[in-house]
């Protein structure tokens, strides 16, 4: 898989919450973007610049040396200080706003996107979710994901899809 991604854009979720890059693929299909997918159950090979690869084994997510990397709210830190020693020069790394004083270690150069906690309410079985937008239902009650979403948001950015293309697919995915 390495020597497969040399010459892509090697994006990397590091998560040991699979439904985060389904739910990923979700929203860049729907945006009319294709990738390259490899995780521990599934391989998507389209030929695509973009390789996206979801791993919660550190020393896998060394090996691949991120472009751009995802880290989710449930990562410990100590694992984000180890790999993000292998991001790639002038790379973008997305992580929880309570990682700040981890990633700021950092002795390599590369962008930093923190992402707070998404602001929801659970109300009678629906979850709405308050963004810049305004209030957008979802179709799922998985607090993990939930938790995740600005930091996908800010994800899919990096190929293109800017808010309002997040969003609408958000609306009808369940997780």
């Amino acid at each position: 898989m390495i020597d497969y991604s040399q010459n892509k854009t090697r994006v990397l979720v590091y998560s040991s919450l699979p439904e985060i890059s389904r739910f990923l693929l979700e929203v860049l299909d729907f945006n009319g973007k294709k990738v390259d997918y490899f995780s521990a159950n599934q391989i998507l090979k389209n030929d695509q610049d973009f390789v996206l690869f979801q791993t919660s084994d550190v020393d896998e997510a060394a090996r691949f040396q991120p472009n751009i990397a995802l880290v989710t709210v449930e990562t410990p830190k100590e694992e984000v200080r180890e790999f993000i020693k292998n991001m790639v020069a002038g790379g973008v790394l997305i992580f929880p706003e309570f990682m700040a004083d981890t990633v700021g270690f950092a002795l390599n150069y590369f962008r930093k996107l923190p992402f707070a906690k998404t602001d929801f309410d659970s109300e009678n079985g629906m979850t709405l979710i308050h963004t810049e937008i305004g209030a957008i239902p979802l179709n799922t009650s998985s607090e993990n994901l939930i938790n995740n979403l600005n930091g996908l948001q800010l994800l899919a950015q990096q190929f293109g899809v800017m808010e309002e293309g997040f969003y609408e697919p958000v609306m009808g995915i369940s997780g």
